[in-house]
């Protein structure tokens, strides 16, 4: 849902919050950005009397917030969608207190707004919702609706409901309201600060779905940020389709203004002078050409922002990135990161590549290999290429790649990165790091050398496990890391 429910604006309509009792759950897939716009919905829901639940445990409405961006992902959209489709009236609540007994399925997201008549041909599901509308005023409608039918008679006595208040459609694809999203399983805060993107990648779907620009303002982001702290989160993530594109009316650099102040370092400098209690501020992804002086200045000046940076190559070889469309080209990546390392202490990079991209030679990707191996990368998301219906890249059928080589490809690199992983982790060995304490992982919940052990993740990203007495999920704990294998790092407390 770009841009939905995402500050407060006083052009407000009132409705009457009718749903004490009624319980709904909310399943995610795909990027920060679902992750943050489900965490709206949930505590928009809330505010109206609604209860969260497990996907577990009954429930009155079950949503699920899709993804639409590789054909791996419209798949787990769709058995998400008729999973919890056949569920069906077996698993509601209401039935047993006299309401009606239905279990409501509520399918949103990128893949509703791709796929919708498909969507809506799942028997089951109730509604769909996606982005090219109002989103937020179709949730107000469908709620409402729903919260009606199972509205219990009143009884003398009871407490006159609490009004929530659900803002006018201003403009962007969804609607603004004052709430702010919930990560109450989550350590650090997803913070969402742009939507859209209109670069055009051969390879994406996303300007399809998402094509209206738009960027929080410095005081909405500033204010949202203050309640996310308060709210127990010393960690947040800057997010946003194309961060990059924050500030401008356009993510193509050709045509954003070039005059004045970079919006998002402005954006960054706000946050950390006036975000009382923020320690830490992660940037989520950026791109070769966003990483302006003023920007990479502003970044060094404060200690919140974290020597972490995911930076998305897709490919190292100049004639792939032309075929993708990309904006920039071998040199100007390996550029952008020359000026990261020597405007930090061993920055922690990671990537993402697309391997097997149409008409891919061995020689293209070892020039892809190549960036990897320079760019000392300690982690790499790579992917086969998916030939998403709807991008111009998945018409060049005769020029796919075969799995098979794919395959041996990616394995290259992760071999790579696995070994680039270890060296950086062992140049911290004797040395001080700050982790944000987690929950349990499977391999601390498994035992063996994980016994009794905890895990943080540290400024650089990487996870540090140690004895963490008297700590609890979400502290901040001070490490000398002790040990490094292959599989984890080991610290004790300072």
């Amino acid at each position: 849902m770009a841009g939905m429910l995402s500050g407060p604006n006083d052009n407000f309509r009132v409705i009457n919050g009718l749903a004490a009792g009624r319980r709904f759950c909310i399943e995610t897939l795909g990027c920060k950005v679902n992750q943050y716009e489900s965490g709206q919905i949930a505590q928009w829901l809330l505010a109206r009397g609604w209860r969260q639940v497990e996907p577990t445990e009954a429930a009155d409405v079950r949503i699920v917030n899709t993804c639409s961006v590789t054909i791996q992902a419209v798949s787990k959209s769709r058995q998400s969608a008729r999973r919890l489709a056949r569920l069906g009236s077996s698993n509601s609540p209401s039935a047993d207190a006299g309401l009606p007994g239905t279990c409501r399925i509520l399918v949103l997201g990128c893949w509703a707004t791709s796929d919708g008549a498909e969507v809506r041909s799942i028997k089951g599901v109730d509604a769909v919702v996606g982005h090219h509308g109002d989103v937020g005023a179709e949730l107000e409608q469908l709620f409402s609706s729903w919260e009606a039918e199972g509205q219990r008679p009143k009884t003398k006595g009871q407490p006159p409901q609490e009004e929530h208040r659900v803002p006018d459609h201003d403009g962007e694809t969804g609607v603004r309201c004052p709430v702010s999203p919930s990560f109450p399983s989550h350590q650090r805060a997803i913070l969402k600060v742009q939507d859209g993107c209109d670069a055009g990648c051969t390879y994406c779907i996303v300007p399809r779905l998402r094509r209206r620009m738009w960027s929080k303002s410095t005081e909405d982001a500033v204010a949202e940020a203050q309640r996310l702290v308060d709210g127990g989160h010393l960690e947040l993530v800057l997010s946003g389709i194309h961060l990059g594109a924050y500030g401008h009316p356009t993510a193509l650099r050709i045509h954003q203004e070039s005059a004045g102040q970079s919006p998002l370092a402005a954006l960054v400098e706000a946050l950390c002078r006036r975000v009382k209690g923020l320690r830490r501020l992660r940037l989520s992804s950026l791109e070769s050409g966003d990483i302006s002086p003023e920007l990479l200045q502003t970044l060094v000046s404060f200690p919140q922002v974290t020597p972490h940076f995911h930076l998305p190559l897709q490919s190292g070889s100049d004639r792939i990135l032309s075929r993708m469309n990309r904006q920039y080209r071998r040199d100007d990546f390996l550029e952008m990161v020359r000026l990261l390392e020597e405007a930090f202490d061993r920055p922690a990079l990671t990537t993402d590549v697309i391997v097997g991209f149409p008409s891919e030679t061995r020689e293209d990707f070892d020039l892809t290999l190549g960036v990897v191996q320079e760019a000392k990368f300690i982690q790499v998301h790579a992917f086969h290429f998916s030939p998403r219906p709807g991008t111009a890249a998945a018409r060049w059928h005769d020029q796919f790649i075969r799995g098979p080589v794919v395959n041996h490809r990616i394995g290259l690199l992760r071999k790579e990165t696995a070994a680039q992983n270890l060296r950086f982790r062992q140049s911290f060995l004797g040395q001080e790091v700050e982790v944000l304490v987690e929950g349990l992982s499977a391999q601390e919940q498994e035992g063996g050398v994980f016994a009794g052990l905890r895990h943080g993740r540290c400024e650089r990203y990487f996870s540090v496990h140690f004895q963490a007495q008297g700590m609890t999920t979400g502290q901040l704990a001070r490490l000398r890391v002790e040990r490094v294998t292959s599989r984890a790092t080991f610290g004790c407390r300072v």
